[in-house]
């Protein structure tokens, strides 16, 4: 009870004097209503902060989880496109990836690698082989373009299991 008795002899002057200077009373009103506008917004600005901050933590997360999905599948995949390559054939893009298309913006960078490697590898399939010529040039050009698009789809193929690898290393606590 010593500390009750403590306070009151510090207020208890502070109040005299303030009621002694009728000015004073204003200021430290106004100062006081400031302040606690301040500590408001203060407030609102670490909350929505710590909001932020959890929504980031889960968009890693969930990045993560779609990435330790794709991996395996992406490397079971770099056999396939180096037969492709071989025997100069059409390929599908995995159906695994094809259901994930519209969760892809999740992954960044390593989802624009893999959205690459669809696009590249589905107009391969649309383009049309030519019909025979005399020359044969235009089935050596043929073959010469599908040989780059699946080399591409190969290399976009591997830059995308780099990168989802990395993203699978980042912590989160």
């Amino acid at each position: 009870m010593e500390w009750i008795a403590w306070l009151k002899s510090c207020v208890v002057p502070a109040l005299h004097w303030l009621e002694a200077h009728p000015g004073t009373a204003s200021w430290l009103e106004a100062v006081g209503s400031i302040a606690a506008i301040l500590f408001v917004g203060l407030f609102a600005l670490l909350q929505a902060r710590r909001a932020t901050s959890h929504e980031d933590l889960d968009r890693i997360r969930r990045a993560q989880g779609l990435a330790l999905v794709l991996v395996p599948v992406l490397r079971g995949f770099i056999p396939k496109i180096e037969v492709a390559i071989i025997r100069e054939s059409k390929l599908e893009p995995p159906d695994e990836v094809l259901h994930l298309l519209d969760q892809l913006y999740v992954l960044g960078v390593a989802g624009g690698f893999v959205l690459q490697m669809v696009a590249t590898l589905q107009a391969h399939q649309r383009a049309e082989e030519p019909r025979n010529d005399d020359d044969g040039s235009a089935r050596s050009s043929y073959n010469s373009m599908a040989n780059q698009r699946l080399a591409d789809a190969l290399r976009y193929c591997e830059d995308a299991i780099d990168a989802l690898a990395k993203l699978t290393r980042v912590r989160t606590v």
